[in-house]
């Protein structure tokens, strides 16, 4: 499976504007495999990413949205997306003027490939 996880994550980091990818295990926030740069700590991007996901997750079930399907944080300096899958969550850094839609459509089409 590692393979698979590896070829996610090099596809990944090949889309435009895409900075780096991590697959977390979002139960306890550990990162299953990492392709950031090197100033960028994935243990702590990791457990930042589980969090958020659970509990927004969550929170759109409380809310009557049914299953969470991709999460986008906007910060000043670019966005986090997330995707999720049964036991795995998908976390992209993408640069503030990348495509986006693009982003996102890749992210998707792994996320299902992990599933």
């Amino acid at each position: 499976m590692s393979d698979a996880f590896a070829a996610t994550l090099a596809r990944l980091s090949h889309v435009p504007g895409v900075r780096g990818a991590i697959i977390v295990e979002p139960e306890t926030g550990v990162p299953v495999l990492a392709e950031v740069q090197t100033s960028v700590s994935p243990q702590a991007l990791a457990a930042l990413a589980a969090a958020l996901y659970q509990h927004t997750a969550r929170a759109s079930e409380s809310a009557g949205f049914g299953a969470l399907q991709h999460f986008q944080l906007e910060a000043e300096g670019g966005h986090v997306l997330m995707a999720g899958t049964s036991d795995l969550v998908l976390v992209l850094l993408v640069d503030d003027d990348a495509q986006l839609g693009m982003a996102r459509l890749e992210m998707r089409r792994a996320a299902e490939s992990l599933r």
